[in-house]
């Protein structure tokens, strides 16, 4: 028969608590405390929030600790029992109010609840689990098939729409390589934005923190029929917030220096205000190419330095425009073409040969969510570090460059090697590596033995 285990859990800067766990409880585990540790760096804490899950307790008493206000479950009675017992022990009871969920998995969610956390299972039921635990047990270890405890929660939570609040956060440990039945996918299908916390490597396994909420946490988008620019009626929006102004039609749109923006109708247009805080810890440049990045990895195209969105076989879907104003925010246009085109000797792809025959509207739906889980300001977490949208932006761009894509300046070539912290391309000649920070001292040139 197993033993009670005795656990000393220790969270720096936060606290160190003695709990003990039943053997049909979930221990905490290297997973417990990834998760623990990515709530402590959330930049803010206070309110009302949902553990599903408790097991032992300990990250309810993590989050407690913290200042929220906690409402936990779990659906097996031992670890209720076990939560309770190891919340008195740290004199936190009466902080913190534990419920025993239905043994059918349903699952009910406090009015005002502003943060829900969950580490979902992630083991598959295939006879690695120990022997000799009973179903309770599994229940806390194994995700459920085919569609995952993740998308029975996001099912509560869209029949439940107008009950939760608009600005909800969702945080989930889910596995990500392989992917599990819990997937990030559903939830970006039905308007969710997200974001990587944290992650860790386990052998074969990664698992990963991810942060879910409503794109715009409430603020609805401006869907125009017709506008002379998306831009400039975005800059008449006010007040702090994720601000965005679509329309398929503008008359008077503009590109790079002042140009003009060729516009298409069926197309779309589109303007994203962004928080000018995030300029304190990321250069423009980066900030540009990532929504570039973002927007390529979401159409399966590619990018070309810095702000162009080209097809596979190097044809200009789209492109990104960012300005600044003296309120100190961004704006990020978009352009993208819907259908091929040729205008003299440009020839243009479209997004129909990606996504198919889909509207400008709803393409912006998903390029709105994809922006968003990179730089909409949710109050409590952090931005993405510069490190990723490096990344991001490199493996948009390197994609067209494992194609034989060159960079010519005055007569010479030089290949394309790397991407900085600042959004410049390094690239490497004759006398080293040179960085590249102006669009118009280069040409972009196929090499022909490529």
């Amino acid at each position: 028969m197993k033993a009670m285990k005795n656990v000393s859990f220790k969270l720096d800067g936060v606290g160190k608590w003695k709990i003990s766990v039943p053997p049909s409880v979930y221990p905490p585990r290297e997973d417990s405390y990834l998760l623990c540790k990515t709530i402590a760096e959330f930049k803010s804490h206070g309110g009302n929030a949902l553990e599903i899950g408790c097991g032992s307790g300990i990250v309810s008493i993590v989050l407690s600790s913290l200042g929220w206000d906690v409402t936990c479950c779990d659906i097996n009675p031992v670890a209720v029992d076990a939560t309770r017992k190891n919340l008195e022990r740290n004199n936190l009871a009466d902080r913190v109010q534990v419920i025993e969920s239905s043994t059918e998995g349903e699952i009910s969610i406090p009015e005002e609840t502003d943060l829900i956390v969950w580490n979902i299972p992630y083991l598959e039921p295939d006879g690695r689990s120990e022997s000799g635990i009973d179903s309770m047990e599994n229940a806390a270890t194994i995700d459920i098939y085919p569609d995952g405890w993740g998308s029975k929660l996001l099912q509560f939570l869209s029949e439940n729409n107008n009950l939760i609040p608009s600005n909800i956060l969702v945080i989930l440990v889910l596995k990500t390589d392989p992917e599990g039945p819990s997937k990030i996918s559903d939830w970006s299908e039905k308007g969710w934005s997200h974001r990587s916390l944290n992650y860790q490597r386990f052998v074969d396994e990664k698992i990963e923190v991810i942060g879910f909420w409503k794109t715009g946490s409430g603020i609805e988008p401006v869907w125009l029929e017709t506008c002379s620019s998306t831009m400039d009626e975005a800059k008449k929006i006010v007040g702090k917030g994720w601000h965005r102004v679509g329309s398929e039609k503008q008359t008077d749109g503009r590109g790079r220096r002042g140009s003009k923006w060729e516009s298409v109708p069926g197309s779309l247009f589109a303007t994203w205000k962004i928080d000018g805080s995030i300029l304190d810890e990321l250069p423009p440049g980066i900030v540009q190419t990532s929504i570039g990045a973002a927007i390529s990895r979401m159409l399966g195209s590619s990018m070309k330095w810095p702000n162009d969105i080209m097809s596979k076989d190097w044809k200009k879907i789209g492109g990104v425009l960012l300005e600044s104003e003296d309120m100190g925010d961004l704006h990020a246009g978009v352009g993208l073409n819907r259908h091929k085109f040729v205008k003299g000797r440009v020839e243009g792809e479209g997004w129909n040969e990606e996504l198919g025959n889909i509207g400008g509207r709803e393409v912006f739906g998903m390029i709105d969510a994809e922006i968003s889980s990179i730089f909409e300001n949710v109050g409590m977490l952090n931005f993405p570090s510069k490190e990723r949208l490096v990344s991001l932006s490199w493996e948009a761009l390197s994609g067209l460059l494992s194609c034989g894509i060159w960079v010519k300046i005055m007569e010479e070539e030089l290949r394309v090697v790397g991407l900085n912290g600042k959004g410049e391309i390094e690239a490497l000649g004759i006398d080293g590596i040179e960085i590249i920070s102006d669009l118009d001292s280069i040409e972009w040139i196929i090499l022909s033995d490529a």
